[in-house]
């Protein structure tokens, strides 16, 4: 199977190997734009690299250490550790020897800079302050989620005033992977593999997104003399700095389509002249809006080849009705169940693709072996390579082992065929993978569409489809061009054919949505005019003397001198 990317032959988790590796329940919302981010940044913003044949075969990993135990580290840490309390004096005795040097108090300046830098969290939550993370409103504000090491809780019996500055960082790696688990490798790759044949739209789309982080000059400038500061406390300068270096993953089906629609989305709303801040913070929405589209994309039943002759599009198009009447009159209620239906209905598909591939795997490598007395061991064998089950405990290598002895034994003495061998033994690979894929696969879509407001609610049962409002307006910026303008049923057309969106009558037939619930078509038609009075009020949308109502993108156009190298 065609993969873009790098990687090894197996020992992949199952979900790796329909939707590519690794997205994972675990990760925050907002590490997705993080970790992309970091990786673009970290390729010196080149997309396309990476693979064998790329320039750059890994990336670097930003570590800022003296920047981020300057804003997070405080009396309020939970992993109170006593090489960082010394590092914190060493820092601050540094700061207010070089940076803070001309201030009348010294201690008041640091403290007002620490408030002002941890005004840009964005994300905290209980974790320690080395996996906190800073909103990259500059691009000195990046860098890589770090872990103290095991077993290095405690000092080591030293006095702490003796170990050298460089010890108190020796416990801290950046090689394991807690919170950034690769899903912004994965939208990296997506762009990559989109702009393949399209060069002008790669470099655009690395250069602007390089401009937006380095807008904010006096804030990056700012965090760069508080990690300037604690450079100098470890005695290195620019040149002595060591990077530790990140390898990049993979996805499936470098010809996709889906990818190309997503880089001109990407492109298309790059072009919008917008404030810093606030186009990190919709293309934080974007990104997740995108990522749930192409978990929804990989989940459909559709051949390789739809995926490279350009046919996927319709073929594995969801069906996303996006409820805006939230639940009002008799209309209200229906529109929201057939969407909270259509939401389950796609985490139906994810499970049908996962079991799907199993068998086609199972089927595939039978056709490898001559003895059919022997198959159910090799294949069993096969897959728990493949799979990864060896690095399961002990108990469950165990349980597994057993299991499969079993149906070899029952297999042989009740003279089953290949196809009932293979059936047995999906289901007893289906008890081992799907608990691991239901737990660490199946929820990321829920947490990346209920995050980027394309589902609602946030907790509890009936989650159907919603437009946030940062998401509408991330979506129209993707869509319309800065200064132009599309007439409203043109954009709902466009939002179907691009993502599979359902908002009135029109969708709902050509999705064969309206053949298949035989809602009443004025029900589609209140869901419309809702969307429309939201657009409306948003300023996204002016209606003219004459009823027609136009869909607006009012940002200003970056300017040429904004886009040069």
């Amino acid at each position: 199977m065609d993969y873009y990317g790098y990687r090894k032959e197996e020992g992949y988790p199952l979900a790796a190997w329909v939707w590519g590796h690794r997205l994972r329940a675990g990760q925050h919302w907002m590490e997705y734009l993080l970790e992309f981010l970091n990786v673009l940044a970290g390729f010196q913003y080149e997309l396309g690299q990476g693979r064998d044949n790329s320039t750059h075969k890994s990336y670097k990993k930003f570590k800022r250490l003296g920047l981020r135990r300057f804003v997070f580290y405080d009396s309020h840490e939970k992993t109170n550790h006593p090489y960082d309390d010394r590092a914190r004096v060493l820092l601050n005795q540094q700061l207010c020897n070089t940076t803070f040097s001309d201030q009348a108090d010294k201690q008041e300046s640091i403290t007002l800079t620490q408030n002002l830098l941890k005004a840009f969290s964005a994300i905290e939550d209980a974790r320690s302050w080395y996996a906190k993370s800073l909103f990259p409103a500059h691009e000195n504000l990046l860098f890589w989620e770090a872990l103290r090491k095991r077993g290095a809780t405690k000092s080591r019996g030293s006095r702490i005033e003796d170990l050298k500055a460089s010890d108190l960082d020796k416990d801290i790696t950046f090689s394991d992977r807690n919170f950034f688990a690769r899903g912004g490798e994965v939208y990296y790759l997506i762009l990559s593999a989109g702009t393949e044949t399209n060069p002008p739209r790669r470099q655009f789309i690395c250069q602007q997104l390089k401009n937006v982080l380095q807008k904010n000059d006096s804030l990056g400038q700012l965090s760069q003399a508080i990690e300037n500061a604690w450079q100098n406390v470890l005695g290195m300068d620019d040149e002595q700095l060591t990077f530790d270096e990140g390898n990049i993953g993979w996805i499936l089906h470098p010809n996709c389509t889906l990818y190309q629609l997503i880089a001109e989305d990407v492109e298309t709303f790059l072009k919008s002249d917008l404030d810093a801040l606030e186009s990190l913070d919709l293309l934080a929405h974007l990104i997740s809006f995108h990522l749930t589209l192409y978990i929804y994309h990989f989940s459909r039943e559709g051949s390789s080849e739809s995926h490279a002759d350009g046919s996927c599009l319709q073929k594995c198009r969801p069906i996303l009705l996006v409820d805006l009447l939230d639940g009002k009159g008799k209309e209200g209620a229906i529109i929201r169940k057939e969407s909270a239906k259509l939401f389950r209905e796609q985490e139906h598909y994810q499970e049908q693709a996962v079991k799907h591939y199993i068998k086609s795997k199972l089927e595939a490598w039978a056709e490898e072996f001559e003895q059919e007395n022997e198959l159910v061991e090799n294949l069993g064998r096969k897959a728990e390579e493949y799979f990864n089950i060896k690095q399961a405990t002990k108990n469950s290598r165990q349980d597994y082992n057993e299991k499969i002895y079993d149906l070899a034994e029952k297999a042989s003495r009740e003279k089953f065929n290949n196809n009932q061998r293979i059936q047995h033994l999906q289901d007893i690979l289906a008890q081992y993978l799907m608990k691991d894929f239901r737990k660490n696969f199946l929820p990321v879509h829920r947490k990346l569409a209920k995050r980027s407001g394309f589902v609602a609610p946030l907790v509890g049962t009936s989650a159907r489809f919603v437009f946030g409002d940062n998401l509408l307006k991330a979506i129209l910026l993707a869509t319309v061009l800065p200064g132009n303008q599309l007439p409203f049923g043109d954009f709902l057309d466009r939002l179907f054919y691009r993502y599979g969106i359902v908002v009135g009558p029109e969708e709902a037939r050509k999705s064969s949505l309206f053949d298949r619930q035989r809602i009443n078509v004025e029900y589609y038609d209140y869901n419309r005019n809702a969307l429309l009075e939201k657009m409306k009020h948003s300023g996204l949308v002016a209606e003219y003397s004459d009823a027609t109502a136009l869909v607006v993108n009012t940002e200003a156009a970056i300017t040429e001198e904004a886009t040069d190298v």
